[in-house]
């Protein structure tokens, strides 16, 4: 399992935990994220979430257990054809622009 973990809609997280992994992902207003962690068996503890004003998707900040973290990662890779099916054509593309705009501040 690779601990730098990143992708357009999912961002490992830094931050010292002996138990847990953070990460930030990103979703729709109808979290549709939970419905693959819940096929997946995975439990997820959620956090902040951030949104902006001009846009249909949350940034959420969540934990999981780091036994977890496989069946994490392979929930989350699901995700991007979720949105495709579920009517949200530019995900992908809005993830990539908002990682880029983030990559660019640092």
């Amino acid at each position: 399992m690779r601990q730098d973990y990143s992708s357009p809609f999912c961002w490992n997280l830094s931050r010292f935990s002996i138990f847990f992994a953070h990460y930030a992902i990103i979703d729709t207003p109808d979290y549709l994220a939970d419905q693959l962690f819940i096929r997946h068996q995975v439990r997820v503890h959620f956090g902040k979430e951030y949104a902006s004003p001009d846009a249909p998707y949350l940034v959420i900040l969540c934990r999981i257990r780091k036994r977890d973290e496989r069946a994490f990662l392979a929930a989350i890779s699901e995700l991007p054809n979720k949105m495709l099916l579920c009517g949200y054509p530019d995900y992908i593309v809005y993830c990539a622009n908002l990682r880029q705009s983030i990559d660019r501040k640092d």
